[in-house]
């Protein structure tokens, strides 16, 4: 597909160059540029662009305030700020304001193609995913795959829930799916044949989200040359998904909560009301109950949108699945990239089974993209293929920053070692917080899984035994082998050896 760019540069020199930068019918590139930023605006209102490319420092209206416009001109355009300063608090400035990427003047042609690049690697996406769902996520171009049990028990729930216009709350952790879950419901609601709007209430500037919403009429605020549908009006009759909703301010959550109990709203600078007949799938990954306690999120919207509440697993929690969704996604890419298809050798499925996902089947999606292009014509993936942290962890599948901190804990302190209680568990636990930060749930599954095969080691694989070891019920033993994927682990290293 056609990638159409507008550059906004004052410079006509500089100009010139951003256009010959491009100019090459292999790039796939359509590109205009423009002076000022009253000029852009107006092109943004009379064309479509996919890639915005702006000078911070423009004459009479500046780049950074044109970076608000310009998601209001259209929601999933990207924007890539420049300035001759690459002073830090401009660039966090412009990323504050939507800007993906920052290019510090001067920069050659090949930076800027760089970053045009992958600026247009994710208006393929989008376009892919809208294309076959009408959501516009990267997600959204996955197929659900429910072979283990905890989401073999989240498609029932949607399936019970699907033919009602009951709201829905689907919570888990970043890249678990949430928007996929939203799919499944609408396709199989009567509101199916109607449009599925989704809107990443974290990924629009606050003070655009109302207008994202809303919409707004002409004349409403300085660049509002023509009238504009919200999201509310775009999903009329059908479904509107709000992920991450959590993130949401508190005066916008107090309008939202009105349009769930009354159905309708005003425009930004109007006062003639809208009803809507929308339902409501709200997403987040963050903790609602806790930001109910700390008052950051309003409680009677809160217990509005958790009418049904569908809680995802995470991939580390759905072992069953990482085989399945990685050979999707491998095919999915090799086919849309013009490689030819792929097999994934064993040692390769050892250390996607072992790695704990931190980032779930985003994570996972993206490894599978970076083994696919690095092994380029070769028939099968390779171990060196995966992504370091992948094929770098320990056997439990822990990222190197968390081995570190497990290391750490088990080195010899004795003023720690003094103060600790009796029973206190030192493996896998760091002596302290590093600045970084670490995964609570990783570094549990680590513990969980190091006690679970050393008390195997001790019992020479005698599970009776070994869950004594741990006073610990035969079953419930059982079943921790099977979730950790430990008795297959065992297996395949058997007949290995064999």
């Amino acid at each position: 597909m056609s990638i159409r760019v507008l550059f906004v540069e004052s410079d006509s020199r500089a100009r010139q160059s951003l256009l010959d930068a491009v100019i090459n019918p292999a790039l796939g590139y359509q590109a205009v540029a423009v002076g000022s930023a009253e000029e852009a605006l107006e092109r943004l209102a009379q064309e479509s662009f996919d890639i915005v490319v702006l000078e911070m420092n423009l004459p009479g209206m500046s780049g950074l305030d044109l970076l608000q416009h310009c998601p209001r001109r259209r929601a999933e355009i990207i924007t890539i700020a420049m300035a001759a300063e690459a002073k830090v608090d401009v660039a966090v400035e412009a990323m504050k304001r939507g800007a993906t990427e920052f290019l510090a003047k001067p920069f050659s042609p090949e930076d800027l193609l760089s970053a045009l690049s992958v600026a247009a690697e994710r208006v393929q996406r989008h376009a892919l995913a809208a294309a076959g769902t009408g959501t516009g996520s990267g997600m959204a171009a996955i197929n659900l795959v429910a072979e283990s049990e905890p989401m073999r028990q989240v498609m029932a729930h949607v399936a019970a829930v699907a033919s009602f216009n009951t709201t829905v709350l689907v919570t888990g952790e970043t890249g678990t799916g949430k928007e996929l879950i939203a799919r499944a419901i609408h396709q199989q609601s009567p509101r199916r044949n109607r449009p599925l709007v989704a809107l990443n209430c974290a990924a629009v500037p606050e003070h655009l989200l109302e207008d994202e919403l809303f919409g707004h009429v002409k004349g409403a605020f300085t660049g509002a040359h023509n009238a504009r549908d919200g999201r509310f009006e775009q999903a009329n009759g059908g479904t509107l998904f709000l992920d991450e909703i959590g993130d949401m301010s508190l005066a916008l959550q107090a309008k939202l909560l009105r349009v769930l109990q009354e159905r309708e709203f005003e425009k930004l600078g109007s006062s003639r009301t809208t009803r809507v007949d929308v339902r409501i799938i709200a997403a987040t990954s963050a903790d609602l109950e806790r930001r109910v306690a700390d008052g950051s999120f309003r409680a009677d919207l809160y217990y509005r949108l958790n009418v049904v509440h569908l809680k995802l697993p995470p991939l580390r929690g759905r072992a069953a699945d990482i085989r399945p969704l990685a050979e999707q996604l491998l095919a999915r890419f090799c086919q849309s990239a013009g490689l030819p298809k792929k097999s994934i050798s064993p040692e390769v499925w050892q250390a996607l089974g072992s790695y704990l996902w931190p980032g779930n089947v985003r994570q996972l999606q993206n490894a599978m993209e970076r083994a696919a292009a690095l092994s380029g014509l070769a028939g099968e993936i390779s171990l060196t293929d995966l992504p370091e942290e992948v094929r770098g962890g320990s056997p439990t599948g822990v990222t190197p920053l968390l081995a570190a901190s497990a290391s750490a804990a088990t080195a010899p302190n004795p003023e720690r070692d003094a103060n600790r209680s009796p029973g206190q568990v030192a493996n896998g636990l760091p002596a302290q917080i590093p600045d970084e930060g670490v995964s609570y749930d990783a570094i549990v599954a680590q513990v969980e899984r190091e006690l679970l095969l050393q008390s195997l080691n001790k019992t020479g694989g005698n599970k009776v035994r070994a869950a004594r070891l741990l006073q610990m019920k035969r079953t419930t033993f059982a079943e921790k082998l099977k979730r950790l994927q430990i008795a297959e682990d065992e297996e395949e290293n058997k007949s290995q050896a064999c």
